[in-house]
């Protein structure tokens, strides 16, 4: 995730997140206020009741740099004014930005839902003085977080109205999506920006930020408790593997599972789709995949979406360039065969009676993955001759067959990183009250630890 990073920040820790310290989202204004001035609009004190900043001061970095001691009485972004916030029509044409660059959404505008759908719920965008403020900093300090939020608008939108849900629950569902990440501009940017494994201590401050975009909603009066409970659950799955909870399908609120489904599909296609040029449309094998993480009908309504949208699919590799694609594949496929058996062997070795939830989620996601793969072609000996055996059999070209093949073999790979951080997250956390699986699993760890990284190439 690329955007400014400001400078001279404590060490965030989401898990004690106070919004009576200084954090990374006042600095994000002092940035703000450098072409869109920001100034105070109550005095600032601190608990011992030190003036720190007066009515009319300007929100620079210079004069956040000596807050950060202190806790405040009152939150600072709560005591300002941003000279230009964004208003209704900015904040629709930024809607209508996103779908004319986006084939996809454009396609989908054309076909099923008209711009002037948009309108009546871009309108309300005034009635919530937070949000503008926050999508303000966003748009101008989190460029692609502000994309991708959008994104997370229209698909939960455009679920919620295929669904034929009630106007005020479908309006619920557009904005608990617009502002289901605010959390995350509290998160350190050295987190967000950093390309290489996050370690356990860092995912759980990343994953912090949905507590945080609960406790910044709650702070407003105008958002009522379903819409905050739907931020809440928006990494929360059916089958019990998110978080914060665990949660159950039939523990997550609709409005919580339309979210879900649309910040997934935005994560998989920006992080794993659109950095290779590959299309919306894609996303659907990996649906398929993983329809046990979400609410059947959602799933549903996606694939056909996606398909009403008529974009055609791309090869991704090229006939003459297959046999050398498919030894790169055959490669990676030992790497994720023994991963996978080590993560296997390790939680599944404990058994099923020791009535911890938080290990029973985890043994879950291994039963998730044996399922979703089981028969699959990654597991093939001699991967080369099945793809062609597959191709032969069916009348389809080869590239087809190596698109798929590399589309489970993504998957795959995504799902062991997410349980092998899961894991080690679990035993950071000191949940683990059982000193004889305490010791199984760290065992465990140092094992696996060695397959984060990619297999060398020969």
């Amino acid at each position: 995730m690329s955007h400014n990073q400001p400078s001279g920040l404590l060490k965030n820790d989401s898990s004690a997140w106070s919004s009576l310290q200084l954090d990374t989202y006042d600095f994000y204004l002092a940035q703000l206020c450098a072409t869109n001035p920001v100034s105070v609009t109550q005095n600032i004190y601190s608990t011992e009741g030190q003036l720190l900043l007066a009515v009319g001061d300007l929100v620079t970095h210079n004069a956040l740099l000596p807050l950060r001691a202190f806790t405040l009485v009152k939150p600072l972004s709560g005591c300002i004014h941003i000279q230009r916030l964004m208003n209704n029509a900015d904040f629709l044409q930024h809607m209508v930005n996103i779908i004319r660059d986006t084939e996809f959404f454009q396609a989908l505008e054309e076909r099923k839902y008209p711009l002037e759908s948009l309108r009546p719920v871009s309108e309300m965008l005034e009635q919530f003085p937070l949000v503008q403020q926050r999508l303000t900093v966003m748009a101008a300090q989190m460029g692609d977080l502000f994309q991708r939020t959008l994104s997370v608008g229209l698909w939960s939108i455009f679920i919620a109205q295929e669904m034929r849900l009630p106007i005020v629950e479908t309006q619920m569902v557009f904005w608990a999506a617009i502002c289901h990440d605010f959390g995350m501009m509290h998160i350190s940017p050295h987190i967000l920006a950093k390309e290489e494994e996050l370690t356990a201590e860092e995912w759980r401050s990343l994953q912090g930020h949905v507590e945080i975009s609960r406790q910044i909603l709650r702070e407003a009066a105008e958002f009522p408790e379903a819409l905050i409970n739907a931020v809440y659950e928006h990494h929360e799955r059916s089958d019990g593997t998110g978080y914060p909870h665990g949660k159950v399908e039939s523990e997550i609120s609709l409005p919580g599972q339309i979210l879900a489904l649309a910040d997934s599909i935005v994560g998989i296609y920006y992080n794993r789709f659109k950095p290779h040029g590959r299309r919306w449309r894609e996303v659907i094998a990996v649906l398929e995949l993983n329809r046990a993480a979400y609410l059947y009908r959602s799933c549903e309504i996606v694939s056909t979406m996606i398909f009403r949208s008529e974009i055609p699919l791309d090869n991704v590799v090229e006939g003459s360039d297959v046999p050398e694609f498919a030894e790169r594949m055959l490669q990676q496929n030992v790497h994720l065969q023994q991963w996978f058996a080590e993560l296997s062997s390790v939680l599944t070795d404990l058994g099923y009676t020791h009535g911890d939830r938080k290990l029973h989620s985890l043994q879950n996601v291994v039963l998730h993955i044996a399922s979703t793969f089981k028969g699959s072609l990654l597991f093939k000996e001699d991967l080369r001759a099945s793809l062609q055996s597959i191709a032969n059999q069916q009348g389809i070209g080869i590239n087809k067959v190596v698109e798929d093949a590399l589309l489970r073999q993504q998957e795959m790979n995504f799902h062991l990183h997410r349980l092998t951080h899961m894991l080690q997250m679990y035993m950071g956390s000191g949940d683990c009250k059982n000193p004889k699986i305490a010791k199984k699993l760290d065992a465990g760890l140092q094992k696996i630890g060695g397959f984060l990284a990619p297999p060398t190439a020969q």
